[in-house]
């Protein structure tokens, strides 16, 4: 039934081809993964299965190692109707824009690592054979563009509102409404609407909707842009599809009424070849009943996202990263706790993978988000006419651990805890290469290792006997198409 689908509306694009003009383009891209101790402590060792140990658990057979095989497919086709209309879809299949080599289900992830604490703020795609991640008319007018349907946005460097355009980009801010986007001067200000989750009765009790605006300076002769991105977000009581599961007892509690805001500020300058640019996302309000059925909770996380590249030659150039990423410290009154959108990434192992996804296949092994932890990266770009090599390091440490006697959150496994040990801050230092080869202009050939000298964060088991870390790499080959 699937293949048919797909075959009819190949063909009506084909059909309209000849009295519209169409255009199609979009990425594939097949990369192999091997992941080293993925379990970063010691062999097949295993302390604790409980809410509060790091360890992920082990798969059948006990190894070490894992290794896997993936797909990305996007096609986006465009259709410009005439001089003021254009129709643009997104069309993929799977979760995340793909799968695994050698499975074909089509299984929501969407039970994962942050399911109602991340998707709250960034909606999550549909996990069928075909999905239409976008499709929206774009009408042009003289003081304004108005982009109507399914559509995604970007702000700042990308870190919360992510549209997911670069090449193995897997996720997508996904807005199903109305934004509408004025021009005046140097000033672009785009007011919008959005609906959320629909799924129940359709009355004002069960509405989940988001609404607000951005505001961005942007001068060229300058080498300047600043702005402010603003968002509401509003859940009606009786809605009961949006919630977490924190509780260490694995029940789930839908939020009911909540009301939070997303303030994101961004700034951007260039020195002639210097580039600094920054980005602060805030999260606050109410986020309803997270933790139990009777209390309601503040939503109070925070971000701060720097970055820095100087260019010595055209050929040569130092970046540096560093930011602090806020975590939650397993008090109930309120979730301090943000997580950046999954396509925003600063290391090749760290922070990378869902590692518990590696024995758990009802979760995705992509759906991985930096969060809780302060780091620091230095690297370099080296290029010639068709390689680039990427050379960096990177430290990190955790702002919240687990500390004897009091409440504590496991920000990998989203569970609340009661901690019967103290918890190193210590994420580790990892080192990575990345290498790209430009087959030409449409193909890539690459590779990218990561070797994390693994902190002893990881080894916390929450028992009086720690696990024996072990360090870990990771080493992908892949190939992509664009066109």
């Amino acid at each position: 039934m699937i293949k048919i689908l797909l075959f009819f509306v190949l063909l009506l694009s084909t059909h309209n081809a000849f009295a519209l003009p169409a255009d199609w383009h979009g990425v594939f891209g097949v990369d192999s993964t091997l992941i080293d101790s993925y379990r970063r402590i010691d062999a097949e060792q295993t302390n604790s299965t409980g809410p509060g140990t790091q360890e992920p658990s082990l798969a059948n057979g006990s190894h070490a190692n894992s290794s896997f095989q993936s797909y990305l497919l996007r096609l986006s086709p465009e259709i410009i109707v005439n001089d003021s209309s254009t129709f643009k879809a997104e069309i993929t299949t799977g979760y995340g824009r793909g799968g695994r080599l050698g499975d074909n289900s089509t299984t929501d992830k969407g039970n994962n690592l942050a399911n109602g604490l991340y998707y709250y703020n960034t909606n999550k795609d549909n996990s069928t054979n075909l999905n239409f991640t976008q499709f929206n008319m774009t009408l042009y007018s003289d003081t304004a563009t108005y982009v109507i349907g399914r559509h995604s946005y970007y702000w700042g460097i990308g870190a919360v509102i992510n549209d997911g355009q670069k090449l193995w980009d897997r996720h997508l801010y996904v807005r199903d409404g109305l934004t509408a986007k004025f021009k005046i001067g140097n000033f672009e200000i785009s007011p919008f609407f959005s609906k959320i989750g629909s799924s129940e009765s359709l009355t004002k009790a069960t509405k989940v909707r988001e609404f607000g605006t951005s505001l961005l300076y942007d001068n060229p002769d300058k080498d300047m842009a600043f702005g402010l991105y603003y968002s509401k977000k509003e859940n009606n009581a009786f809605n009961g599809t949006v919630g977490a599961d924190v509780n260490s007892s694995g029940s789930n509690t839908n939020f009911g009424k909540t009301e939070t805001k997303l303030t994101d500020f961004y700034f951007r300058k260039s020195f002639k070849k210097f580039t600094i640019q920054t980005e602060i996302p805030l999260l606050s309000g109410e986020i309803g009943k997270l933790y139990n059925t009777t209390s309601n909770s503040k939503y109070k996380a925070k971000a701060f996202l720097f970055e820095a590249k100087q260019e010595i030659s055209e050929s040569f150039d130092i970046f540096t990263n560093f930011g602090n990423v806020s975590g939650h410290s397993g008090v109930q009154s309120s979730f301090d706790a943000m997580y950046l959108n999954p396509n925003y990434q600063i290391a090749n192992l760290l922070f990378r993978y869902n590692l518990h996804a590696i024995s758990d296949t009802s979760k995705s092994v992509f759906d991985s988000y930096l969060t809780n932890a302060s780091f620091f990266k230095l690297g370099t770009n080296l290029r010639s006419d068709r390689s680039t090599w990427t050379f960096a390091a990177i430290y990190a440490k955790a702002n919240e651990v687990a500390k004897s006697g009091s409440s504590s959150f496991n920000h990998e496994k989203n569970k609340i805890f009661t901690a019967n040990s103290d918890q190193s801050d210590d994420l580790g230092t990892e080192i990575d290469i990345d290498f790209d080869y430009r087959w030409n202009n449409e193909t890539h050939i690459g590779a990218s290792m990561g070797y994390l000298f693994t902190g002893d964060y990881f080894a916390f088991s929450n028992t009086s006997t720690p696990n024996q870390t072990q360090n870990s790499f990771a080493v992908v080959f892949k190939s992509s198409l664009e066109f």
